[in-house]
């Protein structure tokens, strides 16, 4: 019998999977669904604590991107890589922003006031990153994808 927390991360794996299958099959321009993609991730990895899908919905209606997308790339973020996230953004924000608070996991969110700035500063960064890194990987699956398909003699036969 697996233990509760071994079920916890093959869920999350599973997730994940998931999340990739639904990036990699969606309708839509390589774009569109590179976009969502990209803004789902750029929500996903920005500290917004379980409102990046609702983000991503306020910005389709300025972008037009593959919702589906964007929503799946919002699951970057999750009980596994949250913490690992916001570390790296504060290291990134606390090279541009200096404090002499240092991040500490068991007691971050006390010191969220003072550490706030830094925070946000770094997030933007790295999002920002993941945001431009997400869009061209996923860009270049699906055009690759879409191209295979297209290609194969076996494909074109039905």
């Amino acid at each position: 019998m697996k233990s509760a927390k071994g079920n916890f991360v093959v869920n999350i794996f599973r997730k994940a999977k998931i999340s990739f299958l639904k990036i990699y099959y969606a309708r839509g321009s390589a774009h569109e669904i590179a976009l969502g993609a990209a803004i789902g991730a750029f929500w996903g990895v920005f500290p917004t604590f379980g409102l990046s899908t609702v983000l991503s919905l306020l910005l389709y209606k300025i972008f037009r991107f593959n919702i589906v997308a964007a929503i799946s790339g919002a699951f970057i973020s999750n009980p596994l890589t949250s913490p690992f996230l916001l570390m790296i953004s504060y290291k990134v924000g606390s090279y541009f922003i200096k404090t002499d608070i240092q991040f500490d996991y068991d007691n971050w969110y006390k010191n969220l006031p003072q550490m706030g700035y830094v925070l946000i500063i770094g997030s933007t960064i790295v999002s920002s990153v993941m945001g431009l890194f997400v869009y061209y990987i996923t860009k270049y699956t699906v055009e690759r994808r879409r191209n295979l398909k297209a290609n194969n003699p076996i494909q074109k036969t039905k």
